[in-house]
């Protein structure tokens, strides 16, 4: 296991969905979640930066951090540190949800920020799908259906983003 920050968040999604199916009884705490990611062999560094990087999404959304300033229509010139992380495909990518009307251009700089925070010197499409999806989940800007949002992460042959 890679354990990086992206594998502990996958990770974490799916025993929360499992959690919910289950119709539990018992509430999901974080010493809970971060027993049952210790118990998966994540490390405790890697959890707490997990756990961190999550919040830091949710404080952007809620204003907490400074928001990013743009306008509509305006265009996105990526840095050489942002292009080395993300390349043409997954800015292709983000530049398809942004014309799909799913991604805000405030949405898409949360993207791009939470992108540069991870550790890995490039991003896969699968990941990149995977922090769009945490971000677009924990906006309240914009009502995306669950089951679109899931095909996207989720499914390989979707010809419109080849």
């Amino acid at each position: 296991m890679t354990n990086n920050i992206l594998d502990v968040l996958t990770f974490m999604f799916d025993f929360l969905f499992e959690s919910a199916d289950q119709d539990s009884a018992q509430e999901l705490d974080d010493d809970l979640l971060k027993a049952h990611l210790a118990e998966a062999g994540f490390d405790d560094g890697r959890i707490d930066k997990a756990l961190n990087w999550l919040e830091n999404i949710a404080a952007l959304q809620e204003g907490s951090i400074d928001s990013f300033v743009t306008t509509h229509n305006s265009l996105r010139i990526y840095s050489d540190a942002e292009q080395s992380k993300l390349d043409a495909r997954a800015r292709g990518f983000i530049m398809f949800m942004e014309n799909m009307g799913q991604l805000s251009a405030a949405q898409r700089e949360m993207v791009v920020e939470q992108v540069m925070t991870l550790e890995d010197s490039t991003l896969s499409l699968d990941d990149l799908k995977w922090v769009v999806m945490m971000v677009i989940g924990n906006s309240t800007e914009t009502e995306m259906p669950t089951q679109w949002l899931e095909s996207i992460v989720f499914y390989d042959d979707n010809p419109t983003l080849q």
